[in-house]
């Protein structure tokens, strides 16, 4: 059954179109290493970057990573350390040049120098400062207690190089220090363990502990009856701003409804309830802020949503604050329907669709307060919740002009932005004016692309990280913009790249005005379209697409003969250089309808009668279907396959396999009979046509779960209709 799909060659061409923004953002990707995702982004005064992120080991064990690059995004250096069970969570660079890294670790073996602390229960917050080199570990402590858990979630430092942590306890020993504004810690109850948020001060070498205190309280709200047996109060914080003097603004989520608010604030009730049995919370934001030393408490405040929707709404989680110029707070995350709004906000109305239907329940938020939590300055939503990915606000810095920049993930239609910026995919990174009323500028770009973090370098210029390794950077007098590259059927961007992969280019400028086709000349697509070429290792790719937002290509064979392969564009408007990506063996990805989705979309397949696979027209158990795919790798051919159109039936070198990653037939065989695998007659080189037998018995299932895997690569989750 070698079968092919009327259009495959459209839809792999299906483009986003609009007019340009005003910032040249510019990929470059990190190669983070096997199963690796970056996390935290951070800038020195020389304008050198510092990601962190988790890598895996030729071990198997999983490690923190730092990377250090030039302004350019070029690496440089890099540290790997951890004890195999470690989540790094905040990131930031100390007067010195040093890197500040805080996490949580599990690991009883976590690598310490010149601890502070060296014992304590299995959980535990770390702090470890790398030098600017990122040769060695100037000092590593864990930080917690031994009477419960401990997480470590946000660091800055001040202009001294003190560090400041913030994070969650449940150790009632935690360490703080005499006369701190709250000395008495979360104390397990008869039903419940209580957590409470905590700030800790330490010197800028790691020697000691300047100050530490608790912020928290164990009453939490209940309905009633049964469920107040477990009612306690968690609160964790989860951000941390530290302005020029020294004071510092705490922010997180708290259920607890006795926080030592400060009369006249914002929030001065947590609007927080616990529903079911265990209880189920609905949550509070807070912040709180500290004068110079600590021991003091300015004010404190919750950020409570407006009203409750019964069984609907999370609550409120703030993830990141700044402090500007006029030491007004700004802070971000993600909130449910009943967040407090201002008047003219952005979004007024809650994104998510109606709380009570299967649509996303929770959104994202900005929101500005004055120097003492009084009154909101604005409050918006901003964008809506993307599955399996990062979601939400969480990230913001303030530019030199008070303009505020945001970067997260939302579903593109959800973030109303003007016409000028692209909607490229869910993540964004964005300019607001000062006072929240307007999108002055920024990029949206594929997932993994942005969303991470932000940060602003010493010339002023924003920088945005993403999860795959992709360092978004705003570089002035660029010919286009290009925010990301992807694998033609992919969900994310990558920084890897394989022989005859489809891959999509994503920007503002591209191309040409008037999007142009590729066409055959001679056999062979062509390599031009309207001015445009992609060239591999300055090999000229094959080009399906060229339109001013996007451009698809085919990777020409001939980036097998190295390791890496650097990109540029020839664009209308002059060439641009992008990216060097690492070039791996096999990338698959499998052709989904519509935009491919993280929990697994449908797949463009035929069932075994050659009609189309829908939600109306299921496959039977045990009979044969077939997808399509790209990121195969070579093929056993001869010669070169760029640009052919596939007219014989080659496979790819290496090994085709098909897993069933539902965990749901009986028969519990969840590698599927593959009965072909190789070129699509009719199609470009580099879609593969993969015919499949589904599982004999079924249990519950109407879309069964798959993955391809090429070689040791495996593809994002793709899924067929299927009758029990």
């Amino acid at each position: 059954m070698r079968n092919s799909v009327r259009g495959l060659l459209l839809f792999v061409s299906v483009v986003v179109s609009v007019t340009a923004g005003s910032n040249q953002f510019v990929a470059r990707y990190l190669q983070v290493g096997a199963a690796g995702s970056t996390d935290l982004l951070a800038v020195d005064a020389s304008g050198n970057f510092f990601i962190v992120g988790t890598v895996q080991e030729p071990s198997g064990l999983p490690q923190i990573r730092a990377i250090k690059t030039d302004p350019q995004g070029n690496a440089i250096a890099s540290f790997d350390f951890g004890g195999g069970s470690d989540f790094p969570s905040g990131a930031v660079v100390d007067p010195q040049g040093n890197l500040v890294i805080v996490g949580t670790t599990y690991s009883q073996d976590f690598p310490l120098v010149s601890p502070l602390i060296s014992t304590t229960t299995g959980q535990a917050g770390f702090v470890v400062q790398l030098d600017a080199q990122l040769t060695k570990i100037v000092f590593s402590t864990l930080l917690g207690g031994n009477r419960g858990a401990s997480s470590a979630n946000a660091v800055a430092v001040d202009t001294a190089g003190n560090i400041y942590v913030v994070g969650s306890t449940a150790s009632p020993d935690f360490p703080v220090t005499p006369g701190a504004f709250q000395t008495a810690g979360p104390t397990p109850t008869g039903f419940g363990f209580p957590v409470y948020a905590f700030a800790t001060e330490i010197s800028p070498n790691g020697s000691s502990i300047i100050y530490s205190t608790f912020f928290g309280s164990a009453s939490a709200a209940c309905d009633g009856g049964s469920s107040c047996l477990g009612a306690v109060g968690g609160t964790s914080a989860t951000a941390i701003s530290v302005d020029g003097t020294g004071a510092f603004v705490i922010g997180g989520k708290t259920n607890a409804t006795q926080l030592p608010v400060t009369p006249g604030t914002l929030g001065q009730q947590c609007n927080c309830t616990s529903m079911g049995d265990p209880p189920l919370y609905v949550q509070s934001g807070f912040l709180a802020k500290f004068a110079t030393g600590g021991q003091q408490l300015d004010w404190a405040t919750y950020i409570p949503l407006a009203q409750i929707g019964y069984g609907t709404d999370f609550g409120i989680s703030i993830a990141t604050i700044a402090i500007d110029a006029q030491e007004h707070i700004i802070f971000g995350g993600g909130a449910s329907s009943g967040l407090v709004v201002t008047n003219g906000a952005l979004q007024s109305a809650f994104p998510g669709g109606n709380p009570s239907s299967s649509n996303p329940t929770d959104a994202g938020f900005v929101a500005k307060v004055d120097p003492l939590a009084k009154s909101y300055l604005f409050s918006t939503y901003f964008g809506a919740l993307v599955f399996g990915f990062p979601s939400g606000v969480t990230g913001l810095a303030v530019d030199p002009q008070g303009d505020i920049w945001l970067t997260g993930g939302s579903t593109p239609a959800a973030l109303l932005l003007p016409g000028s910026i692209p909607l490229l995919g869910d993540s964004f990174v964005v300019e607001l004016s000062a006072d929240g009323s307007t999108v002055l500028g920024g990029t949206t770009a594929p997932a993994g692309a942005a969303g991470q973090a932000i940060v602003f370098t010493p010339n002023g210029l924003p920088a945005a990280l993403g999860t795959a390794g992709s360092l978004l950077l705003d570089l002035p007098d660029q010919p286009a913009s290009l925010a990301g590259i992807a694998n033609s059927a992919g969900i994310q961007v990558s920084s890897g790249v394989a022989p005859y992969e489809l891959v999509s280019l994503y920007g503002v400028g591209l191309g040409p005005a008037t999007a142009v086709s590729g066409q055959i000349v001679n056999g062979l697509l062509e390599t031009s379209l309207g001015g445009v070429q992609v060239l591999f290792n300055n090999v000229a790719a094959p080009l399906l697409y060229a339109g001013p937002n996007q451009i698809n290509a085919i990777v020409p064979s001939s980036v097998s003969d190295g390791s890496t392969a650097s990109v540029q564009v020839v664009t209308p408007n002059g060439t641009l250089n992008g990216p060097t990506l690492s070039v791996v063996p096999s990338e698959p990805e499998v052709f989904q309808n519509g935009p491919p989705m993280p929990a697994g979309g449908s797949a463009v397949a035929l069932n075994q009668d050659g009609s189309v696979n829908s939600g109306s027209n299921l496959a039977a158990p045990g009979s044969i279907v077939t997808v399509w795919a790209t990121g195969a790798g070579l093929d056993n051919s001869t010669f070169d396959q760029n640009g052919l159109i596939a007219t014989s039936l080659f496979s790819p070198q290496l090994p085709v396999s098909v897993l069933d990653a539902s965990n749901a037939n009986v028969d519990g065989v969840y590698s599927l009979e593959v009965l072909y695998a190789g070129n699509a007659p009719g199609l470009i080189t580099g879609v593969i046509q993969v015919n499949f037998r589904l599982p004999e018995n079924l249990f519950d299932v109407y879309q069964l779960a798959c993955q391809l895997q090429i070689g040791p690569a495996v593809s994002s989750r793709f899924s067929i209709y299927t009758a029990q």
